[in-house]
Parts: C-alpha cells; sequence; structure tokens
C-alpha cells in the first residue's frame, strides 16, 4: 500500500510540474552558452542587448524562447529571467541584428522591445 501512494505521489507531482499555459516545460534552462561560437568572433562584432519581453506566464515560457534563440545562427549566449520579463543576448551583430532578434521572439509568441541603458542616458544629460 505504501508503494502505491509513492508512485501515485511522483506521477501526481510529474503532471503538475509539466503543466503551464505556454505548452512548454516549467523545467527552465534559460542559459544558453555556445563557447565555441565566441571564440570564432572578434571582440568588434560581439554586441549585447537587453530586450524587456511581454506575454510570458511561467519559467516555461523562458524555455521556450531560449530553444528558439539556441536554434538562431548568430546568437552567441542568452539570459532570459522570469519572473523579470527580461533577456540579455550578447549576438554576433556580423550574423544577426536586433531587429531579427526581435523577429524570433515575436516568431516565438511573445514581444520584445529593447531596453534603453540608463546609465548612458544619465550621463548624457549631464
Amino acid at each position: 500500500m505504501k508503494y502505491i501512494f509513492i508512485l501515485l505521489g511522483t506521477i501526481t507531482t510529474i503532471g503538475i510540474i509539466g503543466m503551464c499555459g505556454c505548452g512548454g516545460s516549467c523545467a527552465a534552462k534559460a542559459i544558453h552558452t555556445n563557447t565555441q561560437q565566441v571564440m570564432l568572433h572578434t571582440q568588434d562584432d560581439i554586441k549585447t542587448v537587453t530586450f524587456k519581453i511581454t506575454g510570458m506566464s511561467c519559467a516555461g515560457c523562458s524555455n521556450h524562447i531560449h530553444s528558439e534563440l539556441a536554434k538562431t545562427s548568430g546568437i552567441i549566449s542568452d539570459v532570459i529571467q522570469y519572473p523579470g520579463n527580461t533577456c540579455i543576448i550578447k549576438y554576433d551583430a556580423s550574423k544577426i541584428s536586433e531587429k531579427a532578434i526581435i523577429a524570433v521572439i515575436d516568431k516565438a509568441g511573445y514581444k520584445a522591445v529593447v531596453m534603453k541603458d540608463k546609465s548612458k542616458t544619465n550621463t548624457a544629460d549631464n
């Protein structure tokens, strides 16, 4: 009888963890780095951009965005923060543009907007 309860508890836990509104797995692996790609780029080509992402409702959503970015040529690394709804992407500007990155995120079903760097804005005002 004890084994039946353990089995049912395990199945229930797996079922609850795997359910989310985005259709993905909530066990998100939201950090992607391709070190081989990093070594092939010159420093001038590598850019970093931060996006505000809307439409994410769970960690599975961030995993879904990550998997789409991982398939995209020119993306070196991505850190998707849920909660927080931000995405920091390091990319090769000679292979992909910010507009193309936004298109990848849009195609995945989310909206991305480039966040302005406040430190640069504040120093420009002084």
